[in-house]
């Protein structure tokens, strides 16, 4: 077993004042895993506590919308509109935005993670839009069909 800092102002490590041999870990991570013991130590000498076996599991969700896009959108001709695209897991996905089958419309570099909003400024001629959810544990897709009325 390796001693833990509980001193330092970054550590997740840390030692209740108001639970004595109390120790908290802060956002456990499953590299937490492993024999825990407490060791007391004072003039007289040092004293060891049995060890305690810390498992961490980590809760795993694929992809799922919260707030889908809209599935159809009726704008006129040179209208603007926003398109939110809402999405949680574990991990949380990154969102992004395609225009019908293959135009990506977010950046790979800037990929929002849980949320995406689509900005449509003067919309000429109707379309499909894709909001793309996607982490390790899978990827979900939702469309709008964005709809241009010429009246």
């Amino acid at each position: 077993m390796l001693p833990i800092n509980t001193t330092s102002p970054r550590t997740r490590y840390i030692v209740r004042d108001d639970m004595p041999g109390t120790l908290q870990i802060v956002s456990s991570e499953e590299k937490d895993h492993g024999k825990y013991e407490c060791v007391a130590e004072n003039s007289i000498g040092t004293d060891y506590s049995k060890h305690s076996l810390l498992y961490v599991k980590v809760r795993r969700v694929p992809p799922q919308f919260s707030i889908p896009p809209p599935g159809e959108a009726q704008v006129k001709l040179g209208d603007s509109v926003n398109l939110t695209c809402v999405a949680v897991g574990s991990p949380m996905p990154f969102v992004k935005w395609r225009k019908g089958a293959a135009q990506e419309l977010t950046p790979e570099d800037k990929l929002p993670i849980g949320k995406n909003t689509l900005e449509l400024p003067d919309i000429r001629e109707s379309a499909n839009y894709t909001c793309v959810a996607a982490s390790a544990l899978g990827v979900i897709e939702a469309t709008t069909q964005v709809k241009v009325q010429f009246c």
